[in-house]
C-alpha cells in the first residue's frame, strides 16, 4: 500500500512539474520579425497608386502563448490615400493603425516610412498593326481588314506618350487565306493597365 502511495505520488509531482514547465515556457518573452503587407484605399479609380516598399519588418516581443493564438497572416497595415492627388510623397508608416494586441511590444520597425507615388490613369486611342509569321513573305498581293481598326488603351500619361500603335498576336497568314477571317488578340504594350477591346476582326482579302 504505501508502494502504490509513493508511486502515485511521483506521478502527480512529473505531472506538476510538466505543468508549471510548460507555463514557464509559454510565459517566457520571445522576439520574432514579421513582414506586414501594405494596402491603400482610395475612391478615385483613374488613378494608379504604387507604395515602396510594399511591405514593413517589424521586431516584435510577447510570449509564446500570445504567439500562439496572434494572427499573423491576416496582419495588414491600410493607407488611407482618399485626400491625395497625383504626386509623389513621403508617408510615414501609421503604426498605430496595425491591430496588435496590448501583450505585443513592436520594438523595430523597418522603414518608418513609405514613397507613395499617386498617377493619374488616362486612355488614348492607337491604331492597330497586325503581326505576321514568316510565311506571310511567301504570299503577295493581300491586304487585310481590321475589325476594329483603332483601339483605346489606358495607362499613365508618360507611357501613353511613347505609344503610337499596339499589334496583334502573330497572323498565320497561310491559314487565314483559307478561312478569310478570324478573331485575334491585341498585345499590350509594358505599362498599359487595359486595351479596349482586347481583340479585333481579321479579314483577308485578295487585291
Amino acid at each position: 500500500m504505501k508502494f502504490k502511495r509513493e508511486h502515485k505520488l511521483k506521478i502527480i509531482s512529473f505531472v506538476l512539474a510538466i505543468t508549471l514547465w510548460y507555463f514557464v515556457v509559454l510565459g517566457k518573452p520571445v522576439e520574432k520579425k514579421i513582414e506586414v503587407p501594405i494596402i491603400h484605399k482610395l475612391s478615385n479609380l483613374d488613378y494608379l497608386v504604387e507604395i515602396n516598399p510594399s511591405n514593413i519588418a517589424m521586431k516584435i516581443e510577447t510570449t509564446r502563448r500570445v504567439l500562439r493564438t496572434f494572427p499573423e497572416s491576416n496582419l495588414k497595415l491600410e493607407l488611407n490615400l482618399s485626400k491625395y492627388s497625383p504626386g509623389v510623397y513621403q508617408i510615414r508608416v501609421p503604426i498605430e493603425k496595425l491591430n496588435i494586441p496590448s501583450e505585443i511590444k513592436i520594438k523595430e520597425i523597418s522603414p518608418d516610412s513609405l514613397t507613395v507615388i499617386i498617377k493619374k490613369i488616362e486612355a488614348k486611342k492607337v491604331p492597330v498593326k497586325p503581326i505576321y509569321l514568316q510565311e506571310a513573305i511567301s504570299i503577295k498581293k493581300f491586304t487585310l481588314i481590321i475589325k476594329p481598326a483603332y483601339v483605346t488603351i489606358k495607362a499613365p500619361a508618360e507611357v501613353l506618350f511613347n505609344i503610337h500603335s499596339v499589334s496583334t498576336e502573330p497572323l498565320n497568314i497561310i491559314k487565314l487565306k483559307l478561312i478569310k477571317e478570324t478573331e485575334v488578340g491585341i498585345i499590350s504594350p509594358p505599362g498599359v493597365l487595359s486595351t479596349i477591346p482586347q481583340k479585333v476582326k481579321i479579314i483577308y482579302k485578295e487585291k
